[in-house]
């Protein structure tokens, strides 16, 4: 476990614990401390990537809806990575699927058709 102490201008103090698998042998504490904060200039640059160019806002991780937000992209993700792995990473004989067979998949996948009104 690393503990972090930041001395801010204004005299508050930011504590933060790290915990890790790494033995110290491996990596020193300056090591992991440049690890860690590496992952949070990775997140804020997705942040600021996404406000300025994309128009979209900070998500509160405290907001009820931001927990739906999360599984809905992280499925989106998982939807996007099943694709490709069909597209791109096929097994046996078969062609790979082309970009509208894909698309027609994914979104039977989602809602199935629904039967023809003959009425």
């Amino acid at each position: 476990m690393l503990r972090y102490r930041q001395y801010k201008p204004d005299g508050s103090v930011v504590e933060a614990y790290w915990l890790t698998d790494f033995p110290t042998q491996q990596v020193s504490p300056w090591t992991l401390y440049t690890l860690a904060k590496s992952r949070w200039e990775i997140e804020n640059q997705g942040f600021n990537e996404g406000k300025t160019r994309h128009g979209m806002e900070h998500i509160s991780h405290h907001h009820a809806n931001s927990l739906v937000i999360g599984w809905l992209v992280a499925i989106f993700a998982l939807t996007i990575e099943r694709l490709y792995r069909l597209r791109y990473l096929h097994r046996g004989p078969h062609r790979p699927l082309t970009a509208i067979e894909l698309v027609r998949r994914l979104r039977l996948s989602l809602c199935p058709p629904r039967p023809v009104d003959t009425s």
